[in-house]
């Protein structure tokens, strides 16, 4: 597994679970058929420069920065104006048509700024596919990604 796509993976492991320790990385990605060491998983964490937070049923666990969060609006937001070429939704799925080469960067994008709203996203050279975990949410992601990219 290429190291951006692990890294995709763990943010959106982070969205849905609180890590602790770099070990339950280790657990939660053999759980999905991802094998990794601890060594890799430390070096991951320096590079995508995760922080520990307190959690809410104590202790603390890895999280992104919030700088980088709000970067993520941003860095979608230029990104949807200039590379959309077309957006289009049915039942709980939504599809993004790019300019050739940045749908995988749009698919970490729209990952990060969906991550509660999408159950899978997919991708190849000029397309991203979505699937939101309800028809009501593919619709809003549709709306937004439609919104923002409408200078394009």
């Amino acid at each position: 597994m290429r190291k951006q796509e692990r890294h995709r993976i763990i943010t959106q492991l982070l969205s849905e679970h609180d890590v602790k320790k770099q070990e339950d990385f280790v657990a939660i990605l053999a759980q999905q058929g991802v094998t990794v060491t601890q060594a890799t998983i430390s070096r991951d964490i320096k590079e995508m420069k995760l922080i520990k937070v307190p959690a809410q049923n104590g202790g603390y666990r890895y999280s992104v920065p919030q700088k980088e969060q709000e970067n993520v609006n941003e860095k979608l937001a230029d990104l949807l104006k200039e590379a959309v070429v077309s957006v289009d939704q049915m039942e709980k799925f939504i599809s993004v048509k790019t300019l050739p080469g940045n749908a995988s960067a749009c698919a970490n994008l729209l990952e990060k700024q969906f991550a509660k709203n999408l159950f899978a996203t997919v991708n190849d050279d000029d397309s991203v596919l979505m699937i939101a975990r309800t028809e009501e949410e593919a619709k809003q992601i549709q709306q937004e990604i439609a919104a923002k990219s409408q200078n394009n």
